[in-house]
């Protein structure tokens, strides 16, 4: 687990170092708004499931998960969601002719491995709960408030 969460804390010293470049060496070359909207979308997407990872971690953690693949979905989607589209804007700002075909379709697949990630998370957490209930035979917890 400390591995994953090292890597999330680097994906969000990258995330700062990606904004910067977009606002100030992006901005120079060029004034097509859309494509600085969708440069800053996609740092913003890279900051919360970078975030959103950590948190699971820790969730994980808690509730005594050892499972990591809905972390790992999370990875993937990053990697194919964000690092699809600066790969992308590169390519634009140096030949905006570029015809990207059925590469276009990487980024809505790295959608849904965001999805895929938190729902998995949510499936895991909630059978989790309600193995912890089923064994505890309904009862609510005696700790004090």
């Amino acid at each position: 687990m400390k591995n994953y969460i090292v890597f999330f804390l680097i994906l969000l010293g990258l995330s700062v170092l990606l904004a910067a470049l977009g606002s100030h060496f992006i901005y120079e070359i060029t004034e097509d708004e859309e494509l600085l909207s969708l440069w800053t979308t996609t740092v913003n997407y890279q900051i919360y499931h970078s975030l959103g990872g950590i948190l699971m971690l820790l969730v994980f953690k808690q509730c005594n998960i050892t499972e990591k693949w809905p972390v790992n979905l999370l990875i993937a989607g990053i990697i194919f969601f964000c690092g699809f589209f600066y790969v992308k804007t590169g390519m634009l700002l140096e030949s905006p002719s570029i015809d990207f075909g059925f590469l276009r379709n990487i980024r809505p697949i790295g959608g849904l491995l965001f999805v895929a990630g938190w729902f998995s998370a949510a499936g895991l957490v909630n059978h989790k709960i309600r193995r912890q209930t089923k064994r505890d035979g309904g009862r609510k917890s005696k700790r004090k408030k």
